[in-house]
């Protein structure tokens, strides 16, 4: 591996100097094209078996960059070839690479490169070159490389390693950090030779950080007034900045891949406080290694080290720090923290409130919350401490449940008030700046700072679980005395906190009482409705309030004069209307029998709203949608007819403006938003009047009772849906928005378990349906309303008549796809709609023509031989539940179902068996195995289809010559039929069959692979 002077004409048709130049013009301005084409060719070189030639004559260049490009072909090399060299040859080249590294011990990228080539060829199996860093040490004394075999000659790395410049020792350090990263990637390798050759380095490793350290900080202490001061603090700084880097690396390393060797972890823990010396001089990435040490490996530090630590926190230098709120204290902050979790982990710090120690780093974490700046943009030190709380928070209140309440220990109180201490300083930091700060933020301040805001909600919630009452009193004490002050930004944080707990809100109406009782000097929706002042951040939270607090509104409806109005004036602002027809909906849904009586009102305030420019179509479908749950509570039919004839005008308002900008060119964007907003706010009174949760049904009602909406004086409304849905399909029929709503509107009626204005007559809804095709938008959603129909129906008296509709549909819809893979969301959709009928009632099937159904699972078939994944699982899905209800003895459907098993058994077994033989990707293969189990248990010709369908199959015909495939065959399939019972069993064995059906295909694939596809070298 001599560096030859010129490169031998027969190996390459470049000679050094050119191949040089070329690399070199690949650090000069040029041409795209032609740099990737210097690239290709260098690329070529670097992987001739020239290359080793090539890297070692480019090392010996002058030019940096030439250098560099050397070792990044060594680089190349090592890891694709190395393998094949003998010993003797791996000598030679790691005496060249050393040679190299001590010859130029500059600090450079050359340099660098070449300390990772090195590391990587320490973690080879090719080396052996055990004791590395005394063997670089000995070589940069005597400028000549040393190997291991000749190193019991020379003094003791303790007596070479400070003799050594400052530029040497850097140049050590870059490569032992190296080794410890490059040899780490190696932890799960079972090969542990590179390892056992890492612990036979640490003691000279703890050697050179000691002395590295020593210098470095040696050099800092150098007095101001000397006049090497500068460059010594300089190279002061360098030396123990590389000295942090390579020791936290060994740290990492040795996390890792120590556990075999604990003992040698002291090695490395003899550093520690010289490494903690580098914090006092400021160094930079010192308090960033401790941070990294301690939230990561906490447990390499021992108490000794900790107590040292925390010594330095709290001394002089300490202190200057946290004085401030800069990226110095957010460093800090972050050790802390980490000292603080580790305390919380080992469960000290809240369980020995009495000790000192522990009283001092609480304390410590309590002020890192009080920095007056606001989070975002100038607090960085709030971000970090959350971190701490929300753990110290949720540990307590984990622990608070494992004792009954007059059990709880001594620790508890204190540990509660700490809790109730750091709620009230987050309060504080979730508090918006006023307006004249946060309008001087940046996109990523506010994001920030609302982020905070979450997460401090988060911690709330559990500081709840702890503190229940007193918290609730707190949040409301302080929003009530915001209130009293007009101090609408702190109201603003206290209702935001009120919010964040209002789901666990128990037997808290008195406390709440202060906030809204008339009597008080300043009611809070009064205020905030007569206030136009109130900043909009507060209004929108306030609304925010009225959803989450709805069953206290119910409970307490005397405050519904309040709040109501104050939703009406929060519709007016653009930025608050749709929260607040959101809060309108909410709260009338949930407090609708207390408002029967103003019901003529609401109708009022919904034609003054329809005045303001926030009536969109999101806002009148809520606050329909709110007014209709009101008209919903009357108790009588004959009053919700009333009710619902009134908010049908704004609707048919709507539908006639719709109808109307569409004709003659007129708008027909506009009538097509029109037409939407109609369905949509439909679809939301629909929904509203539902029967509510806690109404009762009349299951001994009678027909004629029972026919107001469908035959009385209700009909009339029922037509009127009808028209909606039927006039604005057909004027506006390609919208998928109008698709959605109208199946919305017909799936509002399946749901319900009585009449109804909307529970319409079972052909209307399949009449639509029906009406739709393969080019209508959200198809998918019309099919799965269309499952929706079936599992609703199918104990009504049309039933076989409007599912037979429905079934010839789904067929017309697979003719028209012709292959699932066309579209398998709509293939899926087809499929379901058969496994509703199969599922609910499959008395339909039983009765229909064999073409139709033919062409029905025919289609089920297909889906399951195509490469689509959905269609596919969807058709198994289908088909288990057939062979299911084969086996279902007594069922209704047991006939039917074996009836087509008879028919489609075998093909359906074929489709299964393919995917078995390898045509399924892995994912999948569980959802074909659960048919295939199902058909084995119910089906006693399941041996026989098994059996041809798996001899049929093309890639087990192409290997029937080999011997081993019969008895591979035989296997699985008696396999299969003895573990159908066990779910676990059959999956395993089918799947090494798979495994080698999955092996036999990848034999095959190159002679049909595409050119594309194939690998070029």
């Amino acid at each position: 591996m001599e560096a030859p002077q010129a490169l031998p004409a027969q190996g390459l048709p470049l000679n050094f100097e050119e191949i040089e130049n070329l690399v070199k013009t690949l650090y000069e301005p040029g041409h795209g094209k032609k740099i990737s084409e210097t690239e290709a060719t260098l690329r070529m070189l670097q992987r001739s078996p020239q290359g080793w030639e090539i890297g070692d004559a480019l090392l010996n260049s002058t030019d940096e960059n030439v250098r560099f490009f050397g070792a990044l072909t060594l680089t190349v090399k090592v890891n694709a070839d190395s393998a094949s060299l003998s010993e003797q040859d791996s000598e030679q080249l790691l005496a060249k690479l050393i040679q190299h590294l001590v010859g130029r011990p500059a600090s450079s990228v050359a340099t660098r490169k070449l300390c990772s080539t090195l590391a990587q060829y320490f973690t080879k199996p090719i080396s052996h070159w055990i004791q590395c860093i005394r063997s670089l040490a000995i070589s940069f004394g005597l400028q000549q490389p040393v190997l291991d075999n000749a190193l019991e000659s020379h003094p003791s790395t303790l007596d070479i390693v400070p003799q050594l410049s400052d530029e040497r020792l850097l140049v050590l350090l870059e490569f032992a950090m190296n080794l410890a990263d490059e040899t780490k990637k190696l932890s799960n390798d079972p090969n542990r030779t590179p390892h056992e050759r890492m612990v036979a380095n640490v003691e000279s490793i703890e050697i050179l950080l000691q002395v590295t350290f020593g210098r470095g900080i040696k050099y800092l202490s150098t007095p101001p007034n000397d006049p090497n001061h500068e460059q010594a603090t300089g190279l002061g700084e360098k030396l123990c900045v590389a000295s942090l880097k390579c020791y936290l690396g060994w740290i990492f390393y040795a996390q890792a891949d120590f556990k075999n060797v604990p003992d040698k972890l002291r090695h490395l823990r003899s550093v520690t406080e010289l490494a903690f010396s580098c914090l006092e001089y400021h160094v930079d990435d010192a308090m960033e290694f401790v941070a990294d040490v301690l939230e990561n490996y906490p447990k390499f530090f021992e108490e000794k080290h900790l107590l040292v630590l925390w010594s330095a926190i709290i001394s002089e230098w300490g202190q200057e720090i946290l004085v401030n709120c800069d990226a110095e204290t957010v460093s800090l902050a972050r050790i802390i923290v980490a000292y603080g979790q580790e305390l919380v982990e080992t469960k000290k710090l809240y369980q020995e409130p009495d000790n000192p120690h522990h009283q001092q780093v609480i304390s410590y974490l309590h002020q890192l919350l009080q920095y007056p700046e606001p989070v975002g943009a100038e607090d960085e030190v709030a971000l970090v401490v959350l971190d701490f709380w929300s753990n110290y928070v949720s540990t307590v209140a984990e622990e608070s449940f494992l004792y009954l309440e007059g059990e709880k220990p001594a620790w508890m109180d204190p540990a509660v008030s700490n809790v109730i201490l750091v709620v009230t300083e987050l309060l504080e930091k979730i508090v918006y700046p006023p307006a004249e700060i946060t309008k001087t933020w940046g996109p990523e301040s506010k994001k920030t700072f609302k982020v905070f805001r979450m997460d401090v909600r988060d911690i709330t919630m559990e500081a709840f679980e702890v503190l229940r009452d007193t918290l609730t009193q707190q949040f409301v004490n302080f929003a009530g005395h915001a209130l009293k002050m007009s101090q609408w930004l702190r109201l603003e944080a206290g209702l935001f906190c009120l919010i964040s707990i209002a789901d666990g809100l128990t037997n808290v109406d008195e406390m709440l009482d202060d906030l809204f009782n008339s009597s008080v000097e300043q009611p809070l929706f009064a205020t905030l409705t007569e206030n136009t002042a109130i900043p909009g951040l507060t209004r929108k939270t306030a609304v925010d309030l009225v959803a989450a607090l709805n069953h206290f509104f119910l409970r307490n409806p005397h405050y519904l004069p309040q709040v109501l109005p104050f939703l009406l004036s929060a519709l007016r602002a653009p930025n608050l209307a749709h929260g607040a027809a959101k809060s309108f909906a909410s709260l009338c849904s949930e407090c609708r029998k207390s408002l029967t009586s103003e019901l003529n009102s609401f109708f009022q305030m919904y034609e003054l709203f329809l005045t303001y420019p926030t009536a969109d179509e999101y806002t009148k479908s809520r606050v329909l949608e709110g007014i209709a749950a009101i008209v919903q509570a009357e108790d009588s039919d004959e009053k919700k007819l009333a009710g619902v004839q009134h908010i049908f005008k704004y609707v048919t308002t709507d539908a006639e403006q719709a109808i109307y900008f569409a004709g003659d060119g007129r708008d027909p964007e506009k009538g097509q938003a029109l037409a939407i907003s109609t369905l949509k706010c439909l679809a939301c009174i629909a929904r509203a009047l539902q029967a509510s949760d806690e109404d009762v049904v009349d299951l001994e009602l009678t027909e004629n009772e029972s026919a107001f909406w469908s035959q009385g004086a209700g009909k009339a409304i029922q037509e009127q849906i009808i028209n909606f849905i039927g006039y604005l399909t057909q004027v506006f029929p390609g919208n998928d928005e109008i698709v959605e709503s109208s199946c919305n509107i017909f799936r509002s009626g399946f749901k319900e378990m009585g009449p109804g204005p909307f529970v319409l007559p079972p052909p209307q809804a399949v009449d639509y349906i029906t009406r739709t095709n393969i080019h209508t938008p959200r198809l998918t959603y019309v099919l799965e309303t269309a499952c929706c129909w079936v599992s609703s129906h199918k104990k009504h008296r049309e039933y076989e008549t409007q599912a037979q509709r429905l079934l010839h549909y789904d067929l017309s819809i697979m003719q028209a796809l012709q292959h699932p893979r066309n579209d398998p969301e709509v293939s899926v959709g087809c499929i379901e709609l058969i496994q509703s009928f199969v599922k609910q009632n499959a008395s339909i099937l039983k009765i229909e023509h064999p073409a139709i159904l033919k062409g029905t699972f025919d289609f089920s078939v297909e889906c399951i031989q195509s490469p689509e994944v959905l269609p596919k699982r969807a058709s198994a899905s289908l088909w288990k539940d057939i062979f299911e209800k084969t086996a279902a003895t007594g069922s209704l459907d047991q006939a039917t179902c074996q009836d087509i098993v008879d028919h489609f058994g075998q093909a359906v077994t074929f489709a299964l068996m393919a995917n078995v033989c390898g045509q399924v990707d892995q994912t999948s293969l569980e959802h074909i195995l659960a048919p295939l189990r199902k058909l084995i248990q119910s089906n006693r010709n399941a041996r026989t289809y098994i059996t041809t369908a798996v001899t049929e199959q093309p890639l087990i015909q192409r290997v029937q010559a080999d011997p081993a495939t019969p008895q591979m065959v035989q296997k699985v399939i008696e396999s299969m039929m003895r573990n159908a019972k066990n779910s676990n069993a059959f999956k395993e064995s089918v799947k090494s069959f798979y495994q080698s059906c999955k092996q036999l295909q990848m034999q095959f694939a190159p002679e049909v692979m595409h050119h594309a596809h194939r690998f070029n070298y």
